[in-house]
């Protein structure tokens, strides 16, 4: 039996465990080893899961064993909220959990909240699958800082 609960700060180590275990895999044939690394540095490092859980909205999936079996992450830029991550441990995957975790994600916003974003890596499919599958689409409206060419915005309606 899966759970999804507020993460706390005494989550840090298992949140991270999960971005250490799943970029490696689902970047590996998406982007450069470099692109991993400094990803993992820059987003997975314990200061910014602190500051994730500290500011913005961090949840945690948890197995019947209360292990943490993946986490989404959101936040607000410019005045949209962004879900920022979202990532299930690979023995985990294709079973529910990333439904679960968007379902609370969703769940967690504020009141009156009408749109979520969300950034993806261009060419990431089995992600803009599952994301597509589950309301979202082309984002019509962003914060303005520019992605590049190798990340794209999402949006789902709420």
């Amino acid at each position: 039996m899966i759970a999804v609960r507020r993460a706390t700060l005494a989550d840090v180590d298992a949140v991270r465990e999960v971005g250490l275990k799943t970029w490696p895999v689902a970047y590996a044939e998406l982007a450069s080893p470099e692109f991993v690394t400094d990803g993992l540095a820059q987003w997975w490092s314990r200061e910014a899961v602190e500051r994730g859980i500290v500011r913005g909205v961090t949840l945690v999936a948890t197995d019947s064993a209360g292990e943490v079996v993946g986490m989404t992450g959101l936040g607000q830029e410019e005045g949209f909220w962004v879900m920022w991550k979202l990532y299930v441990l690979p023995e985990h995957q294709g079973r529910g959990v990333g439904k679960l975790l968007l379902d609370a994600a969703v769940a967690a916003l504020p009141p009156g909240t009408t749109e979520l974003l969300l950034d993806v890596v261009a060419g990431n499919e089995k992600a803009i699958g599952f994301y597509r599958r589950n309301g979202f689409g082309p984002a019509v409206r962003t914060p303005s800082r520019d992605l590049g060419e190798e990340l794209v915005w999402m949006s789902r309606a709420l």
